[in-house]
């Protein structure tokens, strides 16, 4: 790979800038795009323009993803749909309504109705912008049930939505959150509970989201987890720890992390969520080092 790879240069504001001539001029070199393995999805709010001006960047840039939680909620959806196919951009998860961290969660059975209705409404907002995964979850962990109840409820929430998630081809993804720096009080926090929740509900479509940055700190142990329970992981986020930005503020070792994805036999989206501390050109390098191995 050319470590050199920058953006390609955006066009220069037409306001203030000095008038070049054309026969002295010479074309700017077109950056070489990096060569990934990974899906590594970028966050379109790294980017300046519409919706399908920052998905046309986010190619150029030679990345194959992006992902936004809330892009269900963007009114030019179809309009993205259609760009991305033309340039082979994927969409990463779609969230949105469908249990909540602090409060209301489909762990408890009395929520469920609320659940399915909010999962039907994520499904065709992921089939208008063109994703694959709608991301869950759990609720606030409930005072006095025990967790062999929760587990449960969470179980049977996943096989009620079963049905319209594989008629539309969609995998909705349980996500496990630390409760020490960022979410206490959040009931799913373990790797080893989220693939025991895929176990318990026993749908295809539904797995579970194993967020690097979480994980970390809730369990460590990142590599043989990613290997122990691949067969329940259904997507990825990604963030260096501590601070949750951008790879090498921390102690997480990226490359060798994104080499056991994906030596798992894992292809799917690898997707960016955490807050940067440099210019974006130098945070799409960075992430392209991590990609190299």
């Amino acid at each position: 790979m050319d470590r050199r790879f920058f953006m390609r240069a955006s066009l220069v504001a037409a306001t203030g800038a000095g008038a070049i001539s054309t026969t002295t001029a010479h074309a700017a070199p077109v950056p070489a795009k990096p060569k990934l393995r990974s899906k590594i999805a970028v966050s379109p709010r790294w980017f300046k323009g519409s919706h399908v001006e920052v998905i046309e960047q986010i190619a150029a840039a030679g990345f194959p993803a992006f992902e936004q939680l809330n892009c269900g909620s963007w009114n030019d959806k179809e309009q993205v749909r259609q760009r991305c196919a033309e340039l082979g951009v994927l969409c990463g998860a779609v969230g949105g309504g469908m249990g909540t961290i602090k409060d209301w969660g489909p762990n408890d059975p009395a929520q469920h109705d609320r659940f399915v209705a909010a999962v039907k409404e994520a499904i065709a907002n992921a089939q208008a912008i063109g994703s694959k995964r709608v991301l869950a979850v759990s609720g606030a962990n409930l005072k006095n049930v025990a967790k062999e109840r929760q587990m449960d409820a969470l179980a049977r929430a996943g096989q009620l939505v079963a049905p319209m998630l594989e008629d539309a081809g969609i995998v909705l993804v349980w996500e496990c959150l630390n409760v020490l720096v960022n979410h206490p009080g959040y009931f799913l926090i373990y790797s080893a509970d989220g693939a025991d929740l895929v176990r318990r509900t026993d749908r295809p479509n539904v797995k579970f989201l194993f967020d690097i940055y979480h994980q970390q700190i809730s369990e460590g142990n990142l590599i043989r987890n990613i290997q122990k329970y691949k067969n329940e992981i259904g997507h990825f986020h990604f963030a260096d720890n501590p601070g949750r930005h951008e790879p090498g503020t921390g102690e997480i070792n990226y490359q060798n992390v994104f080499k056991a994805i994906h030596e798992m036999g894992y292809r799917d989206i690898v997707a960016s969520e955490f807050g940067k501390t440099k210019p974006t050109p130098d945070i799409l390098k960075i992430l392209a080092e991590c990609d190299q191995w």
